[in-house]
């Protein structure tokens, strides 16, 4: 191995490890739209609401953005230690194809008529991802069909101050510029 990929590898692994270890999102494969949001084929999974229109997505559009593996305990069973592995895309990638790259607010509705609306510097500097699957099969009835799901260890010091942001049976996204 020549000398300049040698550092390159150490440089790396210094920052990995500077960032608390492995990273958090493995890539399962990169896609993009290409600028054209396609129209839903399938039942519609989430709507997402910009200034710019309101776009209803079903999961074989979403599995065109780059799709992403994260493995992280989750509420509501943070307590018990569970963990799960959980794909899907992960928002700023969903807003950065929707011409939204750094929205100011966010809004997320369920299914149940749950609603909660956050400053997006706030939340999204813990890098929140759309899932749809968990240990590789459809989201549990529980959660399904979409799930706001961050990175758990991400959330230190008080993850518990964030659990009201782990929106299940997600409906829409409303994004504010």
């Amino acid at each position: 191995m020549p000398p300049r990929d040698r550092v390159f590898l150490l440089l790396l692994g210094l920052v990995l490890a500077a960032c608390g270890g492995r990273p958090d999102y493995r890539v399962v494969h990169t896609g993009s739209w290409n600028g054209r949001v396609p129209p839903p084929r399938g039942p519609v999974v989430v709507t997402v609401v910009t200034p710019k229109g309101r776009y209803p997505l079903d999961e074989a559009a979403l599995r065109r953005l780059t799709w992403v593996r994260l493995t992280t305990k989750y509420h509501p069973d943070e307590r018990k230690n569970k963990v799960a592995t959980f794909e899907g895309v992960r928002f700023s990638d969903l807003f950065r194809e929707l011409g939204v790259p750094r929205p100011r607010r966010v809004r997320f509705e369920a299914r149940d008529g749950y609603r909660i609306a956050a400053d997006w510097r706030r939340i999204g500097a813990f890098d929140p991802m759309l899932a749809l699957r968990m240990n590789g099969r459809p989201l549990p009835p529980l959660f399904a069909p979409a799930w706001v799901v961050f990175p758990y260890r991400r959330l230190k010091p008080d993850p518990v101050a964030y659990n009201s942001y782990w929106v299940w049976k997600l409906k829409t996204i409303v994004v504010e510029p």
